[in-house]
């Protein structure tokens, strides 16, 4: 007589080869799956009684001991780390400089920014940034960049040092926790937190300091009990941020010496979806700093403390934002209307204590009545506090075949905006400039992107000379600016 299929003895048989089986398929696997599958299957198979507690245990150091060997075996991770991310990008930078000094005709001030009334300059540039981005729990989160560069409003090297090897600096250092599902805290160097354009933060500048997230949308579907996260059309967030701008030393004498520099930026962001295709975005704003001297700083052209300045370079700096855009489809094609506005409401006072825009500029001439210089300073008027941009995109870069194209209008008055924070391409980074930014880009592969830049600035007011406005810090010394980059950007 035979037996049946369905006895014990062939019940545990079929479980010992189906058990085999799927070993023997893990085994085959990527080790990376291995090593995360292997020990839930051995403990599934001792439980069915399939192996037992012993075979198990030699199955699991035979696993260890040939994942060590592999090369994915050698990558190791703190027992702390639950996800890890790593990534980068290399961009290859041609860029020309045609410059114009302001003073016209050009003023042969030796050793000053005026011996000469232009420039020309062709540079071969290249940034590489390296990121590692963590999570340790499902609300503890953080990450950390590297960069070519020291300076805070640019990771470019440029080439042309004799073969010499280049730096390599720590840009973004930062934890963060997820304290709810609508309360987010930051601590550290970290990506900005803030919706904004180039017109007063440089994409590249990565502030150092705490940041509070507060999603209202998710904290009323919270309340409410209604989970609309997913359906609603609106989004209302506010972002705060305390940053440590500038740490000075205590001991050292004068009133702004021995302060150390705190920048405060309070931002509303709204956004509202009318339909599918068609979204508005609103972030009005509001950023302080405390008076202290700025000595030392690495920026592309950085505004510092020199003796000529009397009170700290982040002194009367109160400024208003509103910065926003319109999203909707042209064509099929995704497309953005944006803008931003910014207003010193202490620009009065920057422009006199600061800038020493004092009202009583005077040219100095010499016994042929040729103009050799200049004293006192410029008259400050309200046009000086304020800064706007305007501007539209077409497309966007994500995979290959991807193009995109954008152009801007901007005016940016001489107490405006920081001038150490804002974009350091623009009029190399000059106040009282007014021009245009166009460019384009094209996705030659999902990760390779090629893109030109095209900047023309000039002056916005052509009598601002003298004083800090022209001189020692170089904020408005140029009447016009023309930029052309060419770049190759490859993500990796």
């Amino acid at each position: 007589m035979k037996k049946s299929l369905n006895t014990p003895n062939a019940t545990k048989a079929g479980l010992r080869w189906s058990g085999a089986l799927a070993l023997a398929c893990l085994l085959a696997g990527q080790p990376t799956a291995r090593a995360q599958e292997s020990g839930a299957l051995l403990d599934a198979l001792v439980r069915k009684n399939v192996l037992t507690a012993q075979e198990a245990e030699d199955i699991r150091a035979d696993l260890i001991q040939e994942n060590a060997a592999t090369s994915a075996g050698k990558i190791q991770l703190g027992s702390s780390v639950t996800e890890l991310k790593l990534s980068g990008d290399l961009r290859l930078r041609y860029q020309y400089d045609n410059r114009r000094t302001t003073l016209q005709p050009p003023v042969s001030d030796s050793g000053s920014l005026f011996a000469g009334n232009g420039a020309q300059r062709n540079r071969e540039r290249f940034r590489l940034r390296l990121n590692a981005d963590f999570k340790l729990t499902d609300s503890i989160f953080g990450g950390v960049q590297l960069q070519t560069s020291s300076s805070a409003d640019s990771g470019n090297q440029s080439y042309g040092t004799g073969f010499s090897n280049y730096g390599i600096y720590i840009s973004r250092a930062y934890l963060g926790w997820v304290a709810t599902d609508w309360l987010t805290l930051v601590a550290g160097k970290q990506p900005n937190p803030f919706y904004t354009t180039d017109l007063v933060w440089d994409s590249d500048v990565n502030p150092e300091g705490i940041v509070e997230r507060v999603d209202f949308h998710t904290l009323y579907s919270s309340i409410s009990g209604d989970d609309i996260r997913g359906e609603t059309p609106w989004e209302l967030s506010l972002v705060a941020g305390q940053f440590v701008f500038f740490d000075n030393n205590e001991d050292l004498p004068g009133p702004d010496a021995d302060s150390d520099v705190w920048l405060f930026n309070t931002q509303l962001v709204g956004s509202y979806k009318f339909s599918k295709n068609v979204k508005v975005t609103f972030a009005p704003g509001f950023m302080a700093y405390t008076p202290g001297n700025l000595t030392g700083m690495s920026n592309e052209t950085p505004f510092n403390n020199t003796a000529s300045v009397p009170h700290g370079a982040s002194r009367n700096l109160a400024i208003i934002t509103a910065p926003g855009d319109i999203a909707f489809k042209v064509a099929g094609i995704k497309t953005k209307v944006l803008w931003d506005f910014a207003y010193n409401t202490q620009g009065d006072k920057r422009g006199r204590e600061t800038y020493g825009m004092t009202g009583d500029l005077e040219p100095v001439r010499n016994s042929d009545g040729k103009i050799v210089g200049y004293t006192g300073g410029p008259e400050h008027k309200s046009e000086d506090n304020i800064a706007w941009l305007a501007g539209l995109q077409f497309g966007e870069n994500k995979k290959k075949g991807d193009w995109s194209l954008f152009a801007n209008y901007r005016r940016t008055g001489l107490t405006s905006v920081d001038p150490n924070l804002n974009d350091s391409d623009f009029a190399l980074g000059q106040l009282n400039t007014q021009g245009v930014k166009v460019g384009g880009a094209y996705n030659l592969t999902d990760s390779c992107v090629l893109a030109a830049t095209y900047f023309d600035a000039r002056q916005l007011r052509s009598n601002v000379i003298n004083g800090q406005a022209t001189k020692d810090n170089k904020l408005a010394y140029l009447d016009k600016v023309q930029i052309f980059q060419l770049d190759l950007n490859l993500k990796f």
